[in-house]
């Protein structure tokens, strides 16, 4: 099978289960450290027992295209770090989007590497696709617990 360049095939069990993992990366300003996203996916989906037929796409993009989208989804005209569509289906878990300028100066803030904001942005957001949410107190300590777990 011929992939292309922005994907991973990140968990393989037997001839044909598999799950996809496809990173697809906008923002060239700002380095893609794939090989280190596609392994944090695949510990949050081995931990979180998603099922290998499901798959998710991951964008990573610029501040401008996050407010975009935070705009028009959540009516908000600002840029956020990152935005979860959870696609409720059988076969695609949902997309993932981070901005990799807000993850470059949250590193700085937060005393991380660009690549452990990146890694932990992309926990978040797979988390809130499995249906995780931080709103209410309750949810958002189970969030975050398990954030901290698979960081």
């Amino acid at each position: 099978m011929m992939l292309p360049d922005s994907a991973g095939i990140i968990f393989n069990r037997g001839a044909y289960n598999y799950l996809m993992i496809e990173i697809i990366h906008k923002y060239e300003s700002l380095p893609c450290p794939k090989e280190a996203l596609l392994k944090a996916s695949k510990s949050v989906y081995r931990r979180e027992g998603v099922n290998l037929d499901r798959s998710t796409t991951v964008i990573l993009c610029s501040d401008c295209t996050i407010r975009r989208l935070n705009r028009r989804y959540r009516g908000k005209d600002k840029p956020t770090d990152v935005l979860s569509f959870p696609f409720g289906d059988d076969d695609l878990l949902g997309e993932v989007y981070i901005s990799l300028q807000r993850a470059k100066v949250q590193a700085r803030r937060f005393g991380l590497t660009y690549e452990e904001e990146l890694k932990r942005l992309l926990i978040h957001g797979l988390l809130h696709l499995m249906g995780y949410d931080h709103h209410k107190k309750a949810g958002r300590e189970a969030m975050e617990a398990k954030e901290r777990a698979y960081f």
